[in-house]
C-alpha cells in the first residue's frame, strides 16, 4: 500500500527546528521514542492534508484526534512502522505515528507525492516537474532520476517487488501515461495500456495489481497487470456518490479512501468504499470536519506500531 514546515533557508524553521546539513534529523526534532503524542493516537490513524494543516483522525472510526500545522503540505505516505512522510516543496518531513513534532527532514525540491518501499526501506518522492528522488533507507541524499519525455510526473507507487511506477503527462496519443523506473539503468519505460484511459491519477499496489485512479471524469479504479512495456486492465471498480472526485487516494486493507466534491472545493467530504466492490460508500467523514478553502490533497493511513517494537529498524538499516 502505498505514503513541513519548510522554508528555503531553514527547512524546519516553522516547526521548531533546523535541518541537519546532510538531510538527517533536524536540530530540535524529537526521536521516535520521545516525540510528544497526540491524545487518542495509540491506534491506527488517518492523515489528511487540507489547506495548511494535516488533519489526523482515528482509523477506521474517523474521529478527529489532532492536526499538524504546516506551511503548504501536498502529499502523504507512510511506512510499516507507522511513520508518516509529508511532502512540501522543497522537501519531506517525517513524523512518528501520532507524533506532534518532526523526527527527520529530507531535501527534495519540488516535492509533491511519495511512496515507501517495504522491501528496501527506500522512499521515492516525485519532484515536479519530471524527476524522481529516491532516498535509500528514507534518509540522506537522494539519487535523482529524470525523464524529459514527460513534462510532468504526478504520483508514484511501489509494488511488492520494489518496482516503482509513476503516472504523469507526456506528448503523444495518450496524454496521461504510466511509466516504470529501472533504477539499475536509470531509465523509464512507458507502459502502454490495452485500453485508452482518459486520466491516470494516483496509484497504489493492491497486493496483486496496480490500482490506478481515473477520478476526474469517471470515478473509476483500474486494476492493471504490467508485463514489460505492456499493461493489461484486468478489472475496474466504480465508486458512487460524487460529482467530482479528488486526485489523492489511499487503499488500506480492502478499504478505498478518497475525498469527493459535490459542486465545489468548499463542499467536500471524505468517503470510504469497499475495494474491489465499489458502489455506494460504506462510511463518510462529514464535511463539517473540513473547513479550509481549496481541495483535500494527500491521504495516508498510519498503522500503529506494536509496543513490543519501540525501537524500529527499516530494511536498509539492517546489517
Amino acid at each position: 500500500m502505498k505514503t513541513l514546515c519548510i522554508a528555503a533557508l531553514a527547512l524546519l524553521a516553522g516547526c521548531g527546528g533546523e535541518v541537519a546539513p546532510t538531510g538527517g534529523t533536524p536540530t530540535g526534532a524529537m526521536t521516535q521514542s520521545h516525540a510528544p503524542q497526540m491524545p487518542g493516537s495509540s491506534g491506527d490513524l488517518l492523515y489528511v492534508v487540507e489547506g495548511r494543516h494535516v488533519l489526523v483522525f482515528s482509523y477506521p472510526e474517523a474521529k478527529r484526534v489532532g492536526e499538524l500545522s504546516l506551511s503548504g503540505a501536498d502529499g502523504l505516505c507512510s511506512d510499516t512502522s507507522g511513520d508518516v512522510f509529508v511532502t512540501e516543496d522543497p522537501g519531506v518531513v517525517e513524523y512518528a505515528h501520532g507524533g506532534k513534532k518532526p523526527i527527520n527532514a529530507l531535501s527534495a525540491h519540488g516535492a509533491f507525492s511519495c511512496s515507501w518501499d517495504p522491501s528496501t526501506g527506500n522512499l521515492a518522492v516525485v519532484e515536479l516537474p519530471y524527476s524522481i528522488a529516491i532516498f535509500r533507507g528514507a534518509k540522506g541524499t537522494p539519487q535523482i532520476y529524470t525523464d524529459t519525455n514527460f513534462f510532468s510526473f504526478n504520483y508514484c507507487a511501489y509494488d511488492d517487488k520494489g518496482n516503482l511506477f509513476v503516472t504523469g503527462e507526456q506528448q503523444g496519443p495518450y496524454y496521461y501515461s504510466l511509466a516504470e523506473l529501472d533504477t539499475g539503468s536509470g531509465s523509464f519505460t512507458t507502459i502502454t495500456l490495452n485500453e485508452k484511459v482518459d486520466v491516470l491519477n494516483d496509484l497504489q499496489w493492491d497486493g496483486k495489481y496496480l490500482a490506478i485512479d481515473d477520478f476526474y471524469y469517471t470515478g473509476t479504479i483500474y486494476r492493471v497487470q504490467v508485463s514489460g512495456s505492456s499493461g493489461t486492465i484486468e478489472g475496474t471498480t466504480s465508486l458512487g456518490d460524487a460529482q467530482f472526485f479528488g486526485y489523492w487516494t489511499w487503499l488500506q486493507d480492502g478499504t478505498f479512501i478518497s475525498p469527493i466534491y459535490t459542486g465545489s472545493h468548499f463542499d467536500k467530504q471524505m468517503d470510504f468504499w469497499s475495494y474491489t466492490a465499489g458502489g455506494a460508500p460504506t462510511k463518510e467523514l462529514p464535511r463539517t470536519d473540513f473547513k479550509a478553502p481549496g481541495p483535500i490533497r494527500g491521504i495516508t493511513v498510519s498503522v500503529a506500531p506494536s509496543p513490543l517494537f519501540q525501537y524500529r529498524v527499516r530494511p536498509a538499516d539492517r546489517t
